[in-house]
């Protein structure tokens, strides 16, 4: 019998904790950029040819003239990763979330390198300093999630599978055989979410004041995204079912570009607002993928989860 999954917005960017609180110090976005409006590549980066007559004899440098004064980042959206349609162009930023209170200062994606200059002090609104992380996971390796790991050269650092300290020693660990990475027991832990990208990761934050808190990178894009996130992946089968498992064990879920929102098994909230969620199954012919999300005519606000396979949605990472 398929599980149904109803969610609604948080209304909060905290979740506070007896010990551990999650904070979403910057809410992702992914935004459309009409193509009439889409600065090319070739309109914002000058040529070589225009500014150098020879590579040796009058070169400003690559650096001066191709990376700083017209930065592809400043100038043109992301391209690929995060275009809506293949074809279309998009302005994106990851969201940023900070998970304080106990003896580990956790940082969950780092945002663009655009936000070098504003993450410290995003950092400082909270009473903690670039020093003060101990962890620093990034969902995944897109430049919108690992822009500024390079202003926490004290930290552990994940991105992806792969766990190194702050003096470039790696570690060995399973997340790429399906085994959890447990930061602090019963507390704070790392799962696999791939699909998105194949090495892609979550973490998980239990017993705070909601429940169990995930923030899931881009295993969803946001809340209402059913008619999206399958053209942004990987492998879409694999985050099909990496999106079941993160139903089914959260209470909130922070997205990698969107707001938070709660998440609540079988029975929805109160009746009067179901209604007004107005919302419409879906069926998916694809076996692989019969997680697809149940959605407004628009892809709207309102939405009900089904997974087709109940043994698997029951799974808890």
């Amino acid at each position: 019998m398929p599980r149904r999954y109803h969610t609604r917005p948080l209304g909060s960017l905290t979740v506070p904790g007896p010990l551990y609180s999650v904070r979403v110090l910057q809410v992702g976005y992914n935004t459309p950029i009409p193509a009439s409006h889409s600065p090319t590549l070739a309109s914002h980066t000058p040529s070589l040819t225009s500014h150098s007559h020879t590579l040796t004899s009058h070169t400003p440098s690559l650096t001066s003239h191709t990376l700083t004064s017209h930065t592809l980042t400043s100038h043109s959206p992301t391209l690929a990763s995060h275009s809506p349609a293949p074809a279309g162009p998009a302005l994106a930023d990851g969201s940023i979330t900070l998970v304080s209170g106990g003896p580990l200062t956790v940082l969950v994606d780092t945002g663009g390198p655009w936000l070098r200059d504003r993450l410290p002090g995003l950092l400082r609104a909270q009473g903690v300093a670039t020093g003060d992380v101990t962890h620093v996971v990034a969902t995944h390796g897109h430049s919108d999630h690992v822009g500024n790991l390079n202003l926490f050269p004290r930290a552990a650092l994940l991105v992806g599978f792969d766990l190194c300290s702050s003096r470039g020693l790696y570690s060995p660990n399973g997340l790429a055989q399906g085994a959890p990475l447990v930061l602090h027991p019963g507390h704070l832990e790392v799962v696999a979410t791939p699909g998105h990208t194949r090495a892609h990761v979550s973490l998980v934050a239990r017993g705070t004041g909601l429940g169990t808190v995930v923030v899931a990178g881009d295993a969803f894009e946001r809340r209402g995204d059913g008619r999206e996130w399958r053209a942004l992946s990987e492998e879409p089968s694999a985050q099909a079912r990496s999106r079941r498992r993160l139903l089914a064990a959260a209470d909130v879920i922070v997205p990698g570009h969107g707001a938070p929102f709660r998440v609540r098994r079988g029975r929805g909230w109160d009746r009067e607002e179901e209604e007004e969620e107005e919302e419409e199954e879906e069926d998916d012919e694809d076996e692989d993928d019969e997680d697809e999300d149940d959605e407004d005519e628009d892809g709207g606000s309102g939405r009900e989860e089904e997974d087709g396979d109940g043994a698997e949605s029951r799974e808890r990472e």
